[in-house]
């Protein structure tokens, strides 16, 4: 965890948009970022029809904490598919990162999978 806000504080003082591949998660490329107050997140699933959802969310400082569930096929050829989730706090709660944990539907496990600030590139 201390090496997971480390990296975002390093991405604010550093002032890129990204930082992605976190330690951790093994499922597939995430990023995150925040554009226009709500965090966004990008998946490379590895099929199609797969979806993500937010389990549980924080607003601590300037970051938001996301716990989310990457649900879908996982039999059949690969094919990557991009996917994105958004989330806005209910509150007028607001952040400048998104910090993603994410697991496999049926997982008891959330793993560390990104952790952005500011808008994500194209």
């Amino acid at each position: 965890m201390k090496t997971i806000l480390a990296m975002a504080s390093g991405a604010m003082l550093v002032g890129c948009g990204t930082v992605s591949s976190v330690q951790g998660w093994a499922g597939g490329p995430v990023r995150a970022g925040v554009e226009d107050g709500t965090a966004v997140v990008r998946y490379e699933a590895p099929r199609p029809g797969w979806t993500l959802t937010v389990d549980r969310s924080k607003v601590t400082g300037d970051t938001a904490v996301l716990w989310m569930t990457a649900t879908g096929q996982t039999s059949g050829p690969l094919e990557r598919t991009p996917i994105v989730a958004t989330w806005r706090p209910e509150d007028s709660a607001t952040f400048q990162c998104a910090q993603i944990n994410l697991r496999l539907a049926g997982s008891d496990a959330y793993r560390p999978a990104a952790v952005g600030c500011g808008p994500l590139p194209e």
